[in-house]
């Protein structure tokens, strides 16, 4: 790894925890409450499209999002095991929607811990490997669009917005504003990446045929 990418990866890894924390005070600060929900999918939609877009441009997160092991995007996503767990447990506590703590609960429960086994395997593309890799990252995004779908279903769309309150209370906040725009965002680059990497092996044997 040269100098330059070892600075970009600080600088986008200094620019998540600057992000975190900004997520942490505006958190604790009240600003996301029932009355003001239409934030939440604002935060959500705004958020992930800067990430994609820089990661497109050039620039430090461009840099690392082009060389970055795809199995490190990947496993990113075992952060939804707990946080499932998480929502299972709001939910049976009555803090949170049923329908939603059920949904999202169980769904990112599935997509964390298999998460671990696309990520296994080597770095080099591998035809078996990218298949299951897309695969997964197909069922990650579905389940994610689902949640978020129910989610603002409840919150605009139903009478009882108030059922997803529980999600508006520390540190629940940070789930919106910073690990949704990254699960979203970490799809999108893995979905290029694992493209790429099954159209290689593809090209190169195209390439050999003639000899």
């Amino acid at each position: 790894m040269n100098a330059s990418a070892i600075t970009a990866r600080t600088r986008v890894l200094l620019g998540l925890v600057l992000w975190l924390a900004l997520t942490l005070v505006l958190g604790a600060s009240g600003v996301l409450t029932i009355e003001r929900r239409p934030l939440v999918p604002l935060a959500i939609a705004s958020s992930t499209i800067a990430l994609v877009l820089l990661a497109r441009r050039r620039g430090a997160l461009a840099t690392v999002a082009q060389s970055i092991d795809v199995r490190v995007l990947i496993l990113f996503h075992a952060i939804r095991a707990p946080i499932g767990a998480g929502f299972l447990v709001l939910g049976a506590d009555g803090r949170l929607d049923p329908l939603f703590a059920e949904v999202a609960g169980w769904g990112d429960i599935a997509v964390g811990i298999t998460a671990v086994i696309a990520a296994m395997g080597g770095a080099r593309p591998v035809a078996s490997w990218t298949r299951v890799r897309l695969l997964w990252n197909a069922l990650g995004l579905a389940d994610i669009l689902v949640v978020l779908a129910i989610a603002q279903s409840i919150l605009l769309g139903s009478d009882h917005p108030q059922t997803m309150a529980g999600l508006l209370v520390m540190p629940w906040p940070v789930i919106p504003l910073w690990v949704v725009p990254l699960v979203l965002a970490t799809h999108a680059l893995s979905f290029a990446r694992l493209r790429a990497d099954a159209a290689a092996p593809v090209h190169a044997e195209r390439v050999r045929a003639p000899a």
